[in-house]
């Protein structure tokens, strides 16, 4: 399927590749103190890094079935959302917890493209509606149960050093919530000139 195509190059293939190649962690991982050494590709390559196969898998599954989703429905928007938010939500959970050192892992991305779907799909009126409000409604109670309990939901770890991060889900929501924002704004552009003919919605 032609929507599948990107979130398979975006999302599965690095984190794959990276998953295959786990000595070349420690040079992707998004580190605080090499970020501010000035190694700042790892604003976007800390999200392809993940710490056991099970993390990687769940996040996976919820960020290429949304993906292939917005992708379907709003050709274009995932590549560009994709590029701005995961530098924007990696300085937004090193800015939420100053205690972290470290993070990695696709599960803020997800967070941030399910809320994008959502949210386009209200404004689209697509229906059921009901089921767009209640995907919103349950990425609200995770993130807020995030500040309460640090285990992941459903993935292992494969070392009790590494915890869940607990302003992940809500730096995703955030940035996509601001994105759809912008995106209403006169002007904006959903794809770059030439990659999709038609006229914005």
């Amino acid at each position: 399927m032609k929507s599948l195509r990107l979130p398979l190059l975006l999302f599965v293939l690095p984190a794959v590749l990276l998953a295959c190649f786990p000595s070349h962690h420690d040079l992707l991982l998004l580190d605080r103190s090499a970020l501010t050494a000035g190694q700042v590709w790892r604003l976007w390559t800390g999200h392809w890094v993940h710490f056991s196969p099970s993390h990687l898998f769940w996040n996976l599954v919820v960020l290429v079935a949304a993906g292939s989703w917005l992708e379907m429905v709003r050709p274009g928007l995932l590549l560009r959302h994709t590029l701005v938010a995961v530098p924007c939500i990696s300085l937004v959970i090193l800015a939420f917890e100053p205690g972290l050192q470290a993070y990695g892992g696709l599960s803020a991305l997800a967070t941030a493209v399910v809320v994008l779907l959502g949210l386009q799909q209200l404004h689209a009126h697509a229906a059921p509606r009901w089921l767009w409000m209640g995907v919103l409604g349950l990425v609200a109670v995770k993130t807020m149960g995030d500040t309460r309990h640090t285990g992941p939901l459903l993935a292992t770890f494969s070392t009790p050093a590494v915890r869940a991060s607990t302003s992940a889900h809500a730096a995703g929501a955030l940035v996509a919530l601001l994105h759809y924002i912008y995106s209403r704004c006169p002007g904006y552009k959903m794809t770059p000139p030439g990659l999709l003919t038609g006229s914005r919605r």
